[in-house]
């Protein structure tokens, strides 16, 4: 569908110099695919230290001085409404796009409707999600932590009636990013079907593709030929499930000595990562490889045999999973929040309930006991992201709900 050219505003919590994660990246590919259909966007995110404004892949970027990076203080929401109509006036927005609840404070005083700019939210998770997520925790991963858990569940339910409901209310559009987030929203937030759209997470395909496994990338890990390899790529976070899947290890082993867990990525929980395999005599068979380019992702989904995602998060899908797919590679996955969306049991991936331990065990043997139906689920998984899961679809689908709205 042809689209007249408009002039976009964008509103997130962070962007890629911010910091890696799946909303910095979203944003962005969504914000240059705009761009690249001939529409102009500027996009007014949380600030950074070193710069107020900067130009990437044709997106204007501004950066609001005088609030946390990457968090939504009480700074953000006090200076943020005026910034969005400074930027509105210096140059008129057709619609404005707030990720998930960024323009809450411009909504709260009805500006989008005083100033007749129609606006529309993202919402890539709920609270109902958050809370979802401490309850796993507190169930399948707990710690001493576990009165920080209840404060968030609590935290959880007043932003749910003090900063989402009214967002959400006031929204022109609303955007879900998967089928369960649809029906969700439909009873959490009452939204008339009119003004809700299903807009699928989209990923570059022409990054992540089918390639041979790279030998010189296993001499440097330390891999023998024959060593099965199972990567995680995630924040070393509580709620990314990583423990469970080193204590899914023993019983891999047991029915597969020569697997090799490989952990990518970093954060807080890693001395208790890393203290944990070493107390189940895994020093050998986790490797924890700290931060890995994004652009050298491809070559390890390439590597491996099926690709381990145990979260106990329930929100939206990972785009780490997108991205193994897209290389046809099975991925072995907690059914929790918008999984289902993205992998079929059996069809297309394989799915354990959310901390199972066992069950994760038995699943990732099941991949590697059967490589030729392996062969096929990633086959088939890959056709089911680059037909669903792509950027321009993302970006036309984005691009209609837009006209919705105007």
């Amino acid at each position: 569908m042809h689209h007249e050219p408009l002039h976009i505003g964008i509103v997130t919590r962070a962007m890629p110099a911010h910091g890696r994660g799946g909303m910095e990246d979203h944003t962005l590919a969504l914000a240059a695919g705009l761009v690249e259909r001939g529409h102009a966007v500027t996009v007014l995110t949380t600030g950074l230290p070193d710069r107020t404004v900067e130009t990437i892949r044709g997106v204007e970027i501004h950066y609001l001085r005088g609030t946390s990076p990457r968090y939504y203080s009480w700074a953000w929401w006090r200076k943020s409404p005026a910034a969005i109509l400074a930027l509105h006036d210096r140059r008129p927005f057709d619609v404005l796009h707030s990720q998930s609840i960024g323009a809450c404070a411009f909504l709260d005083r009805r500006l989008n409707v005083t100033r007749r700019l129609p606006t529309v939210l993202t919402l890539h998770g709920t609270p109902y999600d958050e809370i979802a997520s401490r309850v796993n925790i507190l169930a399948h991963s707990p710690s001493l932590g576990a009165s920080v858990e209840v404060l968030q569940i609590g935290a959880w339910v007043v932003k749910y009636l003090w900063f989402y409901l009214g967002a959400v209310a006031r929204a022109d559009g609303v955007i879900v990013t998967s089928d369960e987030q649809d029906r969700l929203v439909r009873r959490m937030f009452f939204v008339a079907p009119d003004r809700l759209f299903k807009v699928y997470n989209g990923m570059d395909h022409d990054m992540f593709v089918p390639a041979p496994p790279d030998e010189d990338l296993r001499r440097k890990l330390g891999l023998d030929p024959g060593d099965r390899v199972l990567p995680c790529v995630a924040r070393f976070a509580r709620d990314k499930g990583l423990d469970q899947v080193i204590r899914a290890m023993p019983d891999v082993l047991r029915g597969e000595p020569r697997a090799r867990l490989l952990l990518a990525g970093d954060g807080r929980e890693r001395p208790r990562l890393e203290s944990l395999a070493a107390r189940l005599g895994l020093d050998h068979r986790v490797r924890f490889l700290g931060f890995v380019p994004f652009s050298d992702l491809p070559k390890y989904f390439n590597l491996c045999d099926a690709f381990v995602n145990a979260t106990l998060r329930s929100n939206g899908y990972d785009l780490t999973m997108l991205e193994a797919m897209a290389c046809e590679k099975l991925v072995v996955s907690s059914d929790v929040g918008s999984t289902p969306t993205l992998i079929r049991d059996g069809v297309d991936g394989l799915l354990v309930p959310v901390g199972d331990r066992r069950a994760l065990a038995t699943r990732i043997l099941e991949a590697m006991r059967e490589p030729e139906r392996t062969r096929e689920i990633g086959r088939r998984a890959r056709a089911k992201v680059t037909s669903r899961f792509t950027v321009p679809r993302m970006v036309e689908d984005t691009l209609n709900a837009y006209q919705a709205v105007l």
